[in-house]
């Protein structure tokens, strides 16, 4: 789906890029489908002409028709599997091309998008297009099917064939606009399902509040959740009327096609042989045009999943070209400074909120220097660690390391220097550690922070990671120190600590990390330890000050 640049350049386009490394593929499938379908006409052309024919078969009649039908049917099969392995291919492609757009998608932009849509997206719109991808396959062999019939019903009779398509192309007409009417629904739909992601993530995330409060749970239950479910039902069941009648059209159509040939057959008059075969082929040739038309919503329903994922895509106003590039991993290197020059990050208004603005900051960390920032709920302190690591670039301002501008191309290279602990971390099991690193080197740090007798290291990753929420996150400090970066970023690490691992972490870890050439910035509101710091700054509504130094904090 998207291309060099990560980005979505249309549903039309993007197929055409997946299907071009394997076009041989696809076009010998639909060659043998056609040919299939070619087969299958014949095969009911002989048969009428059986049917009609004076006395009784012919010798070539039998070997003629298995030929046929081994045709026919051999073809499907081998079109049908070349067409499965074509959309197989392309499927793993659409699902490698979202894994690399939220890979890629900035940070800030997943964040405003909603965890909920993200899971939707990754659960819903990637499993809609790739089984509207699984019914290619189909609709290749069906559309060689449906080319075969109408070559023969041509051959019968051009006029009957043009009473077929006009009669059938009103019908299409009409079925067209219902499908169109349903797929505003579905659109819909889709949103209504983002909604009920994000109740039916309340229910698990929130499952312990939800026990303790009877109020909150009810009110969930009964209020949101059975409102959603209401409407979700509702517009299932619009959708899905206008789409019965879509299909109801496509059969009236046929049975007014037949009629309009009996008509013609009575005032004109037809020979009896191509009127049965005409019939004939007509019956037929309903079941290919039924799947043809079903694949429709389907292709509909695609568009809009594929829109939904196009969000991550949408507005994106800076792209790093080295995300996804493989490149020789190196140890980071020691770094002497990193400096914010006039940098500032907006957020902006959003239903009635007001927007909020980091901003322009001045700030110089030190190598080797432990930095708190301090500040109140709200005041940025999250914000500013992520314009620190790179995570949000600066919308004004310039950031550097060691004098050098950090740009789109570098920002992914500068990243690599840090290691984070956020206060919302997620704890992966596994570990990726420097070369040469020995993963024994975690075995006193699992001694200090008490957690060698429930967790060791075993090929390469944690033997569980299945802990108290405070164990959890001495547990992503262990990780974090692994990695041995040169910067290490902890969003309130103590917060979730008892007293006595708290104590620890501001006399002895903190210090242990600096001897060790470590640059360490902590986000903290234990003021009790803030002689810990090198360097306080405080946050104030977005603006930095710097603390000034008392006996407290010398």
């Amino acid at each position: 789906m998207a291309g060099p640049d990560n980005r979505l350049s249309g549903l039309g386009k993007d197929a055409m890029r997946l299907l071009r490394p394997i076009w041989p593929l696809v076009a010998v499938s639909s060659a043998i489908g056609a040919l299939s379908g070619l087969a299958t006409a014949t095969v009911l052309a002989k048969v009428n002409t059986a049917i009609h024919a004076d006395g009784g078969l012919s010798e070539t009649f039998i070997p003629v028709f298995l030929g046929l039908v081994l045709l026919g049917v051999g073809g499907s099969l081998l079109s049908g599997l070349g067409s499965a392995l074509a959309s197989g291919r392309i499927s793993a492609g659409l699902s490698r091309d979202l894994a690399d757009m939220i890979l890629t998608a900035p940070i800030d932009r997943i964040e405003q998008i909603g965890r909920h849509k993200v899971l939707a997206s990754l659960n819903t719109d990637a499993g809609t297009l790739s089984t509207t991808v699984a019914m290619l396959s189909g609709l290749i062999i069906q559309s060689g099917v449906t080319a075969g019939c109408l070559v023969y019903m041509l051959t019968l009779s051009a006029p009957l064939l043009a009473i077929t398509l006009l009669v059938f192309g009103l019908g299409s007409y009409v079925e067209n606009i219902l499908r169109r009417r349903a797929m505003v629904g579905y659109r819909t739909r889709r949103s209504l399902a983002d909604t009920m992601q994000k109740h039916f993530q309340s229910l698990t995330e929130g499952s312990r509040e939800l026990r303790l409060n009877r109020q909150r749970r009810m009110r969930l239950r009964d209020g949101a959740l059975t409102s959603s479910i209401e409407e979700l039902r509702r517009n299932e069941f619009r959708t899905h009327t206008l789409l019965e009648f879509s299909y109801l059209t496509k059969k009236l159509a046929l049975f007014a096609t037949i009629a309009a040939i009996v008509t013609y057959k009575a005032t004109l008059g037809i020979d009896n042989a191509v009127l049965s075969g005409f019939v004939l082929v007509l019956l037929y040739i309903e079941l290919p045009v039924t799947y043809i038309l079903a694949i429709l919503p389907e292709i509909g329903r695609a568009r809009i999943a594929y829109q939904r994922i196009a969000e991550f895509s949408a507005g994106r106003t800076v792209s790093e070209p080295n995300l996804l590039a493989s490149v020789e991993t190196r140890t980071p290197r020691a770094i002497s400074d990193i400096e914010l020059r006039g940098v500032s990050h907006a957020f902006p208004a959003v239903e009635g909120k007001p927007g909020f603005t980091l901003g322009p900051i001045d700030l110089t960390v030190r190598r080797g220097e432990i930095l708190f920032i301090v500040g109140e709920n709200g005041s940025g302190k999250t914000t500013l660690i992520k314009l620190i690591l790179g995570l949000y670039p600066p919308q004004t301002g310039t950031l550097f390391l060691d004098g050098a501008p950090v740009t789109d191309e570098t920002r992914d290279a500068y990243r690599q220097h840090f290691s984070a602990v956020f206060f919302d971390y997620y704890l992966f099991d596994d570990l990726v550690l420097p070369a040469g690193a020995d993963p024994a080197a975690a075995d006193a740090y699992l001694e200090t922070l008490d957690l060698a007798h429930k967790v060791t290291i075993r090929d390469g990753a944690f033997s569980t990671v299945d802990l108290s929420a405070g164990q959890r996150k001495r547990l992503a400090l262990v990780q974090a120190y692994l990695e041995g970066r040169p910067v290490l970023v902890l969003d309130e690490w103590a917060a979730e600590q008892d007293p006595t691992f708290r104590r620890l972490f501001y006399t002895r870890l903190l210090p242990d990390l600096k001897r060790e050439g470590r640059t360490l910035i902590v986000i903290s509101h234990d003021d009790r330890y803030f002689d810990a710091a090198d360097r306080v700054i405080h946050l104030n509504n977005g603006a930095i000050l710097e603390a000034p130094r008392t006996e407290a904090t010398a």
